[in-house]
């Protein structure tokens, strides 16, 4: 039996909106599906005439009105620091000892002046991010950013998604030469506004997570794109370290996950990201996180944490349902503070690119539209916080500094840390 598609409303990001949560399910017991939907045609950027050659170079000339030129190749000490930190890492983590941008114009910040308890979240980097929501000119959307970042909080390091390659279709699609023509517009023109400054990126969230909505041969139109995206990337953005999509441990299994990875292109970034539209606890997205690292040549990871301080909410009936709750569940709570020190030598880091706070659409009562700032909403997170890693999986792990420690085994201890 299939479960049933629940579609709920766009979810929309910092910088500009067009994420959407859905559940899909994909099996008896159901399969939970983070989904962002940008909410626009992909094609009409650029016209069908042909099917592009993703993986070749990109194009050398600079998007119209954002300065700088194209960025020279990655030399060896770009690469072991590319974000020209001042200590450079040595543990494999280019994270390690950064300082990243919080945005004092934010949504949070703005919600903050009327609701001191706020800060919390408003005091916290998020992450801006980018899609066919960001006006016609992505570069100069990701450019200007960037040197707001830069001119307000000099030495750090801001952190940015694109959510652009989902485009809302499911059911055996397979994206068109125009939809390709016009991701490939989009990504070469965000590189090139992004240039040489230094930022972290996660690369189009949800597009592993939807893999199960692709036919197969929309699977490697997707991981053609990807890949695309990723050599435009390494060639035009020298200090730009990218995680790329990796599900949720509620959504996809390890294997078919680090399978898709590997086909994308993992083995030329940084590593891959997860929990980025769900509310997974984060020991369970450490373990799922390890078992893909294993599979990837031991590539790191970094989990959104932003939302998942009380785990996810179940539904009910799980098959019809899916694995967990995506449009404003109840009761949850923020999770790990973002950070690079995270005890585990595979997780680089701790984020919230989720942006807490932000409605996920107009799925229960007293919601706003999708993308607005919710405040009821960010207060119920900050009243259930939990800021320490929880217990909920039974695991032996190895900590930063090589010893061995042991997780208890079940119970969680709810409030603030």
């Amino acid at each position: 039996m299939r479960a049933k598609l629940s579609v709920p409303k766009p979810r929309r990001g910092r910088v500009a909106g067009g994420a959407l949560r859905m559940a899909i399910g994909a099996s008896a017991i159901g399969l939970s599906v983070g989904c962002a939907l940008t909410g626009g045609a992909r094609g009409r950027a650029m016209a069908p005439h042909a099917q592009l050659k993703l993986v070749n170079a990109v194009e050398a000339s600079t998007a119209p009105g954002v300065a700088g030129s194209r960025a020279a190749p990655r030399d060896a000490a770009a690469a072991d620091n590319p974000l020209g930190l001042p200590v450079a890492p040595t543990n494999g983590d280019p994270l390690s000892g950064a300082r990243f941008f919080v945005d004092h114009e934010s949504e949070a910040s703005v919600a903050a002046r009327r609701y001191p308890q706020l800060r919390l979240i408003a005091d916290q980097p998020g992450t801006a991010r980018f899609g066919a929501f960001s006006g016609p000119d992505v570069g100069r959307a990701v450019h200007d950013y960037l040197v707001r970042a830069s001119r307000e909080q000099p030495g750090t390091v801001p952190l940015l998604a694109t959510y652009r390659i989902v485009d809302g279709h499911c059911g055996n699609w397979t994206p068109t030469p125009g939809d390709q023509d016009s991701y490939h517009a989009f990504i070469s023109r965000f590189a090139r506004g992004v240039g040489r400054h230094r930022a972290v990126l996660f690369l189009e969230m949800d597009s592993l997570i939807t893999a199960p909505c692709l036919s197969r041969q929309g699977v490697s139109v997707r991981m053609h794109e990807l890949q695309g995206a990723i050599n435009v990337l390494i060639t035009d953005c020298p200090r730009l370290v990218i995680y790329l999509d990796a599900g949720a441990a509620d959504a996809l299994s390890a294997p078919h996950a680090a399978r898709l990875l590997r086909r994308a292109g993992v083995g030329k970034i940084q590593g891959f990201f997860l929990n980025s539209t769900h509310f997974d606890w984060t020991s369970k997205e450490i373990r799922y996180g390890d078992q893909v690292s294993r599979l990837t040549g031991g590539k790191h990871f970094v989990i959104n944490t932003g939302e998942n301080g009380r785990g996810p909410l179940v539904p009910p009936d799980r098959v019809h349902q899916g694995n967990e709750v995506l449009c404003n569940p109840a009761g949850r709570g923020l999770g790990p503070r973002p950070t690079t020190n995270t005890g585990y030598p595979t997780v680089d880091a701790f984020a919230w690119t989720s942006n807490p706070g932000e409605s996920g659409g107009a799925c229960v009562p007293g919601a706003p539209p999708t993308g607005a700032f919710w405040p009821a909403y960010a207060l119920m997170l900050v009243r259930n916080a939990h800021f320490t890693v929880d217990s909920h999986f039974n695991r032996t792990s190895t900590s930063a500094n090589g010893t061995r420690r042991r997780k208890r085994s079940h119970k969680h201890v709810h409030g603030t840390s």
